[in-house]
């Protein structure tokens, strides 16, 4: 039910009609005046009910004249013998966790007079951190002769659960030959949370450690440190999960121009520098340039020309045939020493190339990269038997080479 605050000009009206109103009763002796009535006229909006001589409820006695025209009304609203107020079921209490999803269940009326007006007004009411409130619902059943049951419904979101770490934060190790530069290290690993990521379903995340607690660092001697990391969200809720700090003396550096194949430095997507792999200057990426106790920062270098005038590639020969089986991608020429399908290895029969590749073959393949063993040969006719020596030439040397091999079994 809206209410409406009342103002000294609608008083003024409210009076007049009193007047006007009592003045009619004096004059009519009988409940309804059809002159009075005047769809027209105007009334104050206000709630001060009245009942009528016609035992009608109304909402002021303005609308009571205008409306039906009734010469006479008493203040309230009609009683009409009954007094008893309508039946009203609320919703349960419900307490919510912030990012669930819930809904505003409507609320239920009865009354023994078979008619029930139902009104519902909600107020909420912030919570002490965000994402937290609090619904009050405030329902009210009326029914035709005034009487009325109110009562509520709590709903409270609040947020009891911690973040969740989604990237949990990583060991590190630190080869110390100066303290302080040691310590600067150390220090931007514990500010970046050791790389630990965390998301909260309500709240923003923030993290804090207890890295303060490290002992004094000299360099003498191998120290592990363990490190708890905690993400609380806006409402207090927090989670916790450590790492292990490493600082050991005397990190070994490698030389320049060592082979870095086989070495890793870790899933991340930072360029470290150019280096050699297998023979060739590579670019490196990685988490960086300390793996366990080595040091490689020493092999790598800024660029490719820096890493090519640094490191000279010493050049050898092998198979630069792609095709073959001992195929070399680093060879710098051809020593002969190419093994081809599919005498020497498998070959794929779909792979592109294959053909006859030997040049008497009736079905020969100029193209052909590779011989996938098609080919065809004609048979073999001697065009000339009586050249038994085969000089291109028929002569008495022929004979006597035959006369030399008569009774010969053969």
């Amino acid at each position: 039910m809206t209410h409406f605050s009342s103002s000294p000009f609608r008083v003024t009206i409210a009076f007049v009609i009193l007047v006007i109103s009592a003045q009619g009763l004096a004059a009519q002796e009988d409940c309804i005046d059809p002159s009075l009535i005047d769809p027209t006229a105007f009334c104050p909006f206000i709630y001060a009910p009245v009942c009528g001589c016609n035992n009608v409820t109304y909402d002021n006695s303005c609308l009571a004249q205008v409306i039906d025209g009734v010469t006479s009304w008493t203040s309230g609203p009609c009683s009409n013998g009954d007094n008893i107020p309508p039946s009203l079921n609320v919703p349960d209490d419900l307490v919510v966790e912030c990012g669930d999803s819930f809904e505003f269940e409507p609320a239920t009326a009865s009354d023994n007079s078979g008619s029930v007006e139902l009104t519902e007004s909600t107020q909420s009411i912030s919570g002490p951190c965000a994402g937290t409130v609090s619904y009050i619902r405030t329902f009210t059943a009326t029914d035709p002769s005034g009487n009325s049951t109110s009562d509520t419904q709590q709903i409270e979101v609040v947020d009891t659960t911690p973040p969740v770490i989604i990237d949990p934060p990583m060991d590190m190790t630190i080869g110390c030959s100066d303290p302080v530069e040691a310590e600067a290290t150390m220090f931007d690993w514990a500010d970046s949370f050791a790389g630990a990521t965390a998301e909260d379903a309500c709240n923003t995340v923030t993290w804090s450690n207890d890295f303060d607690a490290i002992p004094w660092v000299t360099c003498e001697e191998t120290l592990l440190v363990t490190v708890s990391f905690m993400a609380t969200d806006g409402c207090g809720n927090s989670v916790s999960q450590t790492a292990t700090l490493t600082i050991q003396p005397n990190l070994i550096d490698v030389e320049p121009c060592t082979d870095l194949a086989g070495v890793d430095f870790g899933f991340c997507d930072m360029v470290m520098g150019v280096g050699i792999i297998n023979g060739n200057c590579s670019s490196i990426s990685g988490c960086g340039a300390q793996v366990g106790a080595i040091n490689y920062a020493e092999a790598l270098y800024d660029s490719m020309d820096d890493c090519m005038l640094a490191c000279p590639i010493i050049e050898y020969g092998g198979c630069t045939y792609t095709y073959a089986c001992n195929y070399d991608p680093n060879a710098a020429f051809e020593d002969g020493s190419c093994l081809f399908p599919p005498e020497h290895c498998p070959l794929n029969p779909e792979t592109p190339g294959g053909g006859c590749m030997y040049s008497d073959a009736t079905n020969f393949d100029a193209d052909a990269n590779w011989d996938d063993g098609t080919c065809l040969f004609g048979d073999c006719v001697d065009a000339c038997p009586e050249d038994i020596n085969q000089d291109g030439i028929v002569t008495t040397a022929d004979l006597l080479q035959f006369l030399g091999a008569f009774g010969q079994e053969c």
